[in-house]
Parts: structure tokens; C-alpha cells; sequence
């Protein structure tokens, strides 16, 4: 045994060829264990540690993951606003009008009121109405009021500031699409100030930047709220428009009712001829989700109850409707109007809010036109499907998609049988005479 302890302990392997060469054996220091090492002794005031504080300290370095995750996508660029009015490039004396001060005479059209009202008119805060520049009167205190607000600037009676001349004369925060408005107002503690104007995206989207995210209107409507990573503010709202007949026939309502033609509005209720305003309302209210869709049997009491709202009365009988009454009826069921007025009706209209991805309440005749050219009512009435066989002069129709072949989906009140297919020609009769628009869109989905 001593022999062994004493000499160089000699640890064999099979010999391995390479090459014609053979290894040589593994030398081993005396006292070396071959095998596995026996574990260590245990340490009973580290086990004790670990089972206290290992839970804890797993979530907190999982939520450190997070934030090394969160910080590997930024930091984002910061972002310019661009596509905004031109700044204030001469701001001489503009930092000291007051309220009713007047441009001297000797400088007309190049005085620093003038230069300050001229300004406030590019970046959208004055309507001035065809008044003369020159004088700080009212308006003006009110729209620079306006842009002191909007910047984060505390107003003062009107009064320029050094941080307002500041503001002025650097690059401007571009106008909101109207129809984004809505969002970009409910979203401004995600989004921020906007940063560029609607503009052209990726696969035929409309994109508008904002500080902190961005909103999205993909080609078929569907919006999308993000963030600068990408990342869903909200759930993206889907389209409100349909495709065809038979999507159409699930929001359809009829504004009265005749024996025989009862399948979407039984009769139960009628208050007179001109309820196409509030039922159009009905329908269009149904699309975005703001109304349920009232059966034959409930379409008297939900048309009524929109002409209750728009009028403030508990009304027994219809009675006509301009613009801003439909309109009126759009809001108190629960959605968003946006109205066009008669002179800023056309069917590229109807389309821009169609691919928008909003249906619209459209006002026009729908007997104008001649025997060649004539709008749906004639043909709609020769095919059964219309009320009315002549001309009653201006109409309320929801016009609530488009085929693919191109014609128009509307949901006309006066149609007992269901929604028509109408042509672009018929479309461009009826709104040759309109009186007026309106797009009816969904509210903004809350952020949980």
C-alpha cells in the first residue's frame, strides 16, 4: 500500500489513433480524486435567505426584465412637427400688442397686429370673416387665447408673453383630419400634440403622427390607435360600412309601413310622412354600434324616440328636418356627426367617408333628373320597393356602403321591402340638389 502512496499515480485510457499517432496517457498529481466531488456542506443561513426573499426577488427582477425590454425599442426619435402653418418669421413688435391696439396708418398690411392676426389665421385659431387686419379686437384676444392653450401657456386676458412670441416662431403642430379629431382629443394623454398632417402609409393607410403614438386608417376603415413601438392603445375599431344587400338588410328600418309591407316596421306607431330624418338616424346609429337594432315591432318607438331627442318634446307628429336637427339626433343616440352643409355636398364626398369606413345620412331628391338621368325613386317605386311615385322634393337616406362593382348601398327609409342598390349616375343625381351631410362615426373605445 505504501508503494501505491508513495509513487505517481497513473490514471490508463484506451490509446486513441489520429493520424498513426497514439495519445498519451492523462497524468494525475498524487491524492487526486477521480469521479464525482462530494457536494458542499450546506449552508443553512443562505437556504434560510433564499427561501425568504426568492419570491420577491423573482418578481422584481422579472419586472427589471420588462423595463430592459421596454428600453432595448427606445429610446424613439424625437419627432418635429412638420406640415404645420408657417411660424411668425418676423416677430418685430408683435411680443408687445395689447387688446385694441391698431396698426399705425404708415404701415398698413406690415404692422405687428397685422403680422399676429395673419399668423393666427395660418395655424387655425381666427376666422376673421372678411374683417379688415389691423385691429386687436375680441376675436383676436380669443383665438390667441386659444393657441396660448393649446401650448401649454397659461392666457392672460390675450396678453403676448416671451414664452407665446417663443411658441410662435417655432416650427407649428399641423391640423388635425377632422374626422380624427375625436380621437386625437380623447387620446391626447397617450398621443400628444400632433406631428404631421394626414398622410399617405404603408398599404394605402392614412397616417397621422402624434408626439407619443400615432393613429392609423387602414384602406377598408378599421382605425388603429398605437403607440410608438406599434404596440394597440385600443383595441382597433372595425368598419361601419357594408358590402352587400344582405349586410345591409341587418340595419335596415322603413320610416312607415302598409299592409303586406311590414318587415321592417309593423305599423304600430306612424306620426306623419317626414320621419326619413330620424329614422335614417336609426339605421345609421344601428351600423355604429350606438343604437340596438329595433325589430319590426320596436321601429315606431326608437323612431320616435329620436324625434323626442332631436325636437325636446315628447312630439306627436313628424315634421321636416335640416342638417344640423339630423345631426342633432346622430349625437343624442350615442355617436359622432360630422356635418357637411348642402353647398359642400358631392359624391366625392360620400365616397371619402364611405372609405373612411362611415356610413352617412345624405339629403338630396330622389326624383330629380330626367327620364334619361333620373335619381332611385322612379325606379325604385317601379320595382315595388318605394313608398312615393313622385316628386316630394328633399329626402333623408343612409347611404351605408359600397359593392364591389361600385354602386351604392343605400338604406332608404321610404323602402318597405329592404335597402337598393343604386349606380354612381342615380348617386350623383340625388346629390345634385342636396341638402346636406352628415357622417356618423362610433366614439372613441375608452383606454382600460
Amino acid at each position: 500500500m505504501s508503494r501505491i502512496q508513495n509513487n505517481p499515480f497513473t490514471f490508463s485510457t484506451p490509446p486513441l489513433t489520429t493520424g498513426g499517432t497514439q495519445k498519451a496517457p492523462t497524468q494525475y498529481p498524487p491524492g487526486t480524486r477521480i469521479g464525482p466531488r462530494p457536494a458542499p456542506p450546506r449552508d443553512v443561513v443562505r437556504d434560510v435567505f433564499e427561501s425568504v426573499v426568492s419570491g420577491e426577488a423573482m418578481r422584481r427582477l422579472q419586472g427589471l426584465g420588462k423595463m430592459v425590454t421596454l428600453a432595448q425599442q427606445g429610446p424613439f426619435p424625437q419627432r418635429q412637427p412638420r406640415g404645420g402653418a408657417a411660424p411668425l418669421t418676423d416677430a418685430t413688435g408683435v411680443g408687445d400688442v395689447v387688446f385694441k391696439q391698431r396698426d399705425n396708418a404708415r404701415e398698413p398690411g406690415d404692422g405687428p397686429v397685422t403680422r399676429l392676426q395673419k399668423f393666427l389665421e395660418r395655424a387655425g385659431y381666427l376666422d376673421r370673416g372678411g374683417a379688415d387686419y389691423g385691429y386687436f379686437g375680441p376675436l383676436t384676444q380669443e383665438a390667441l387665447e386659444d393657441f396660448q392653450t393649446a401650448e401649454g401657456i397659461s392666457p392672460a386676458d390675450g396678453k403676448m408673453s416671451p414664452a407665446t412670441l417663443t411658441a410662435m416662431q417655432r416650427p407649428q403642430h399641423p391640423a388635425i383630419e377632422p374626422t380624427m379629431g375625436l380621437l386625437a382629443e380623447t387620446y391626447a394623454p397617450q398621443l400628444g400634440r400632433p406631428m404631421s398632417p394626414l398622410e399617405p402609409g404603408r398599404d394605402g393607410a392614412r397616417v397621422q403622427q402624434f408626439e407619443r403614438g400615432s393613429i392609423t386608417r387602414m384602406p377598408g376603415g378599421e382605425v388603429r390607435v398605437q403607440d410608438l413601438s406599434g404596440k394597440d392603445i385600443v383595441p382597433p375599431t372595425p368598419p361601419s360600412t357594408v358590402k352587400t344587400l344582405e349586410e345591409a338588410k341587418a340595419l335596415h328600418v322603413a320610416q312607415n309601413s302598409k299592409p303586406g309591407l311590414r318587415d321592417y316596421n309593423d305599423g304600430s306607431e306612424y306620426y306623419g310622412g317626414n320621419d326619413c330624418g330620424p329614422t335614417s338616424v336609426v339605421i345609421t346609429a344601428t351600423a355604429v354600434g350606438a343604437m340596438e337594432h329595433p325589430d319590426a315591432a320596436g321601429a315606431g318607438e326608437a323612431i320616435d324616440a329620436v324625434r323626442d331627442n332631436i325636437l325636446d318634446v315628447d312630439s306627436i307628429e313628424s315634421v321636416t328636418m335640416i342638417v344640423t336637427a339630423v345631426a342633432e339626433g346622430v349625437t343624442e343616440a350615442g355617436a359622432v356627426a360630422t356635418t357637411l352643409l348642402p353647398g359642400d355636398v358631392d359624391v366625392e364626398a360620400v365616397d371619402a367617408a364611405l372609405s373612411r369606413g362611415h356610413p352617412v345620412i345624405l339629403g338630396g331628391n330622389p326624383f330629380i333628373g330626367d327620364a334619361e338621368h333620373p335619381s332611385w325613386g322612379k325606379t325604385a317605386y317601379e320595382a315595388g320597393n318605394y313608398f312615393s311615385s313622385e316628386d316630394f322634393g328633399y329626402h333623408w337616406a343612409a347611404v351605408t356602403g359600397k359593392t364591389e362593382e361600385g354602386n351604392y348601398i343605400v338604406n332608404d327609409p321610404l323602402c318597405p321591402k329592404g335597402p337598393i342598390e343604386v349606380t354612381p349616375e342615380q348617386m350623383a343625381q340625388y346629390v345634385s340638389d342636396s341638402c346636406g351631410m352628415v357622417e356618423v362615426s362610433p366614439k372613441p373605445v375608452p383606454v382600460s
